[in-house]
């Protein structure tokens, strides 16, 4: 062991030996040779390893590098030593000589055994012929498959095609990629579209469509959730048909975004043309149930009169002409005669009332003119001067919001006596009766009417149900009938209208009319 720390001490050093000039019979021609094919040798090893270190470090494989190591290292010691074999000509630097044979010995015997282990896995690679076979017969695989491919995507591009539906694929930067020929259905051409961006196109869809598809789509990007909506627009017959698009994300990675989406666009108008007249029919069934219970109730009406009205009447008028019948005084005979003429008038009002209820209910075709509402009122005002006279009855109006109406004239002046007349009719007997009637008209234009009393008022709470029905009565007045305020509220519902009542007892009455301007 002291030995070899001793060649370790002094590797470099030549005590002991001498140059090899020296030693033996060397002529100049066997010397120099000996050098010189040392050294060739010697760069010829060198420079092997470094061409080999450039191809390791261009390869990316990896697996072989350990293999290279060794032979790069074996290479360059084994250089070394003709290096060295060269300079002891000059220099006997033998212990350094015997150091680099050693660490030759030892980095060769190193290969051997990395080359052992890396045989079994080097014939397991296949012969550059073979993988020519490979390549080839992958090849074909390839075509084949390429060619199935190419008959999968034709029927697939196909049946998209000709689906009716508008179906195009966007990626996440909102380029088309995609569009079936569907699209010229909104008078567009897939050439001219694709690759574009989505706010790039110009179409039909007006610019808020076009915002909340724009909006709809980066949501789905976001979300990975799929989007609907419908919408209106023009399509290639210039008329407003009706779609709905959904926007579906295309699979991808589990827990990944979307790359691309689907926008389908399906055309709902026949659907929504099919709602569109259900809701008309429907509409139309509700006016006709409506306008069967009207009549249900114009029947209802007329049994209410002619069981309480009529037959009261009837029966009183069939037993005085049976008294009148059998009687033989004359003094009875015409007080029997004064009776029947009372009957008989009786009789024909109840008549007349129902006609008028029947005929208003019957008839919302009647001829509507232009009406002053001043001009109503004053003619009402010259008609009834003795009754306002007899009341002391001051009458005041405000018609400069809305002066005028049009309205079937035997209708305003019906419903402007029925008011004037309950509100002296029913005045109160503590104060001289004031009348005022106003005009309005709102902002979406509809017109109303309103007249208020200082009378006797009435009890909304208790008859206030009761306040527009046929004979209904809250006052013992002697020519109260119960039939003005029904009569006028049939003529406004007629026309489309409304009446509502405000009231407080001793204090006077409000009537607020709702005239229906779109049917005026």
């Amino acid at each position: 062991m002291d030995e070899i720390f001793e060649i370790v001490e002094n590797i470099f050093s030549s005590g002991g030996f001498m140059p090899r000039w020296i030693c033996g019979q060397w002529s100049e021609t066997l010397g120099w040779l000996y050098i010189i094919s040392n050294i060739a040798i010697g760069l010829a090893y060198l420079s092997i390893p470094i061409f080999l270190y450039k191809f390791v470090k261009k390869r990316k494989e990896k697996i072989f590098n350990r293999v290279f190591i060794c032979f790069m290292l074996f290479i360059f010691f084994c250089g070394t030593t003709h290096f060295v074999d060269a300079i002891i000509f000059w220099f006997p630097l033998y212990r350094l000589n015997a150091v680099v044979l050693s660490m030759t010995a030892l980095i060769s015997w190193i290969t051997v055994f990395v080359l052992y282990r890396f045989l079994p896995i080097a014939s397991q690679y296949r012969s550059p012929a073979d993988l020519q076979l490979i390549i080839e017969e992958q090849t074909r695989d390839l075509a084949i498959a390429y060619q199935k491919l190419s008959i999968s995507e034709n029927q697939f591009k196909t049946l998209v095609n000709s689906n009716p539906d508008i179906i195009t694929r966007i990626d996440k930067n909102l380029t088309y990629q995609f569009i079936n020929d569907s699209i010229r259905e909104i008078q567009m051409d897939a050439e001219n579209i694709i690759g574009k961006d989505i706010r790039e196109v110009r179409g039909k869809a007006n610019k808020k469509i076009k915002e909340l598809f724009i909006s709809q789509v980066k949501s789905v990007f976001k979300t990975n959730k799929t989007e609907t909506f419908e919408f209106e627009m023009k399509t290639n017959e210039n008329q407003n048909n009706y779609f709905q698009l959904s926007i579906i994300p295309l699979e991808n990675q589990a827990g990944e975004l979307p790359e691309d989406v689907l926008a389908i666009t399906k055309n709902i108008t026949p659907q929504k043309l099919y709602e569109q007249e259900l809701k008309r029919n429907i509409n139309h069934f509700e006016l006709l149930a409506d306008g069967i219970e009207k009549k249900r109730k114009i029947l209802e009406d007329f049994t209410y009169i002619v069981s309480h009205n009529l037959r009261s009447p009837v029966a009183n008028l069939a037993a005085l002409l049976n008294l009148l019948k059998d009687e033989t005084d004359d003094d009875m005979r015409n007080m029997f005669i004064e009776k029947i003429d009372i009957a008989f008038q009786s009789l024909s009002t109840t008549v007349n009332d129902l006609t008028n209820v029947v005929r208003i209910r019957q008839d919302a075709e009647i001829p509507k003119e232009e009406l002053f509402f001043q001009d109503i009122l004053s003619n009402h005002l010259i008609n009834l001067e003795t009754q306002i006279n007899e009341t002391a009855t001051t009458i005041t109006y405000d018609f400069n919001a809305c002066e005028k109406i049009d309205y079937p004239k035997v209708y305003l002046e019906s419903i402007f006596l029925n008011l004037l007349t309950n509100a002296i009719k029913y005045s109160s007997p503590k104060r001289a009766p004031q009348i005022i009637f106003k005009s309005f008209i709102d902002k979406d234009g509809m017109i109303s009417l309103t007249c208020e009393d200082n009378g006797m008022g009435i009890n909304l709470e208790k008859h206030g149900a009761k306040l527009f029905g046929l004979n209904k009565t809250f006052h013992e007045h002697p020519d109260a009938k119960g039939a003005g305020l029904f009569i006028t509220k049939n003529q406004i519902e007629t026309m489309g209208g409304a009446i509502y009542a405000e009231s407080e007892v001793d204090k006077g009455s409000k009537f607020i009319i709702y005239f229906n301007v779109n049917n005026s």
